[in-house]
């Protein structure tokens, strides 16, 4: 599997740009099906809107929905391990790597 984040030559950790995820289980949604998901690092406007959503889980939703230009109902049906693999990759854009959900301590 891949990782979000790979170690560059300086030994600082690069953040992967763009991850297209082949899904363990194809959507189908509205007569059609979705076999993959194109991701790349998320705007401020998709941010804002997705923490609306309520839960982490319904944020991820809603986030892999913008991100990836899927129906939010497609993006509802995704199984949990591709929920997840989406959602840390969206998440690996935050403060230090932080994944979707978690919060930091105080250093």
């Amino acid at each position: 599997m891949e990782e979000a984040q790979n170690e560059g030559q300086s030994g600082v950790m690069e953040i992967e740009e763009e991850k297209i995820i082949q899904l363990r289980k194809p959507v189908e949604f509205a007569k059609v099906t979705y076999e993959r998901l194109e991701l790349r690092e998320p705007l401020a406007w998709e941010l804002s809107r997705a923490t609306k959503a309520g839960g982490d889980i319904d944020t991820a939703i809603v986030l892999i929905s913008l991100v990836a230009k899927i129906p939010k109902g497609a993006a509802e049906k995704l199984c949990q391990r591709d929920l997840q693999e989406a959602s840390d990759f969206l998440g690996s854009f935050g403060a230090r790597g932080q994944t979707t959900g978690e919060t930091l301590s105080p250093s």
